[in-house]
């Protein structure tokens, strides 16, 4: 099988590439930032999702599309929201017209559970969607409608995955706005206080990166129908205050950031119905090992 890979040199998107390779897979790997995680057994490719041309020439013979390419950092889709719908819809809108053109098997967007409204206990497929919090939830959400349109008008095959708080193996620990537990990680190792948003008492649903890997192989080489949305998540959620005492005592209150949710907590029935998924890494296990690591 051949595979594209956008923005495959980045957190989600280099594990997979490396998941594809060991399987033996033929893996192209399209990415902007030339210092992020390469593959040197892919066929890489220093360059941005807009350039069509690009795209173009990268696309015939793939058969299936993992698209992770997008601005991903909520606090800087604020600062900077035409930058994240140039991305996010404009780069999506160009890879899916090129898969569209060169007959690609099915084509696995990456979405997000920061549609939601979050106004219940937990959040299912069909949850109320608050998309417009943030630059970089709306363009997800629109992201999702331009695939809908592909598969209804063009009959290109696309899932959408909705990943929740995706952790593990290269995360983003660097800058303001690095995910919580990539920055307390390495706040640990620098034996810095935690720095906690608000009270604390904010939860999110944490899932490992190998689990969100196995997640779009399985909707790329399930015979599903076209068009379905999953969650991707743990079906557990903990406060950032939780998350904080099993890391380190030392802590440390910052004002709480604008557009962001109280609490996720994905619904994961759908997932384990359809594609036979479930999550196989435990957060207080793999935090434990992190934790044994530092202290070595």
């Amino acid at each position: 099988m051949k595979h594209l890979v956008t923005g495959g040199a980045g957190f989600i998107g280099s594990n997979l590439v490396d998941e594809l390779i060991a399987s033996g897979d033929e893996v192209i790997c399209l990415d902007k930032n030339k210092n992020g995680y390469w593959n040197d057994e892919a066929h890489n490719h220093v360059g941005d999702i807009c350039d069509s041309s690009l795209v173009d020439k990268l696309m015939p013979g793939v058969d299936y599309v993992f698209h992770f390419a997008a601005d991903v950092l909520i606090q800087e889709t604020i600062k900077d929201p035409i930058h994240c719908y140039y991305n996010n819809v404009v780069g999506l809108a160009t890879v899916l017209t090129s898969a569209k053109e060169n007959n690609v098997k099915k084509f696995v967007f990456s979405s997000t559970s920061a549609i939601y409204k979050c106004d219940y206990m937990i959040q299912s497929e069909d949850s109320h969607e608050d998309p417009c919090l943030n630059p970089y939830a709306s363009s997800k959400k629109s992201g999702e409608h331009i695939c809908e349109v592909y598969s209804n008008l063009y009959g290109l095959d696309t899932v959408v995955l909705r990943y929740f708080n995706v952790y593990g193996n290269r995360q983003h620990t660097k800058g303001q706005y690095a995910p919580v537990l990539g920055i307390f990680i390495k706040q640990r190792k620098e034996n810095t206080p935690l720095t906690i948003t608000g009270d604390g008492s904010q939860k999110r649903d944490f899932v490992h990166v190998k689990d969100v890997v196995n997640a779009n192989i399985l909707a790329a080489k399930n015979s599903i129908s076209a068009g379905n949305i999953y969650n991707v998540g743990s079906g557990i959620n903990y406060s950032v205050q939780e998350i904080a005492d099993m890391i380190s005592p030392i802590q440390a209150y910052i004002d709480k950031r604008p557009g962001e949710v109280e609490r996720t907590l994905a619904s994961i029935d759908k997932i384990k119905t359809d594609l036979n998924w479930k999550p196989t890494v435990s957060l207080e296990e793999w935090l434990q090992n992190e934790l044994n690591v530092i202290e070595v």
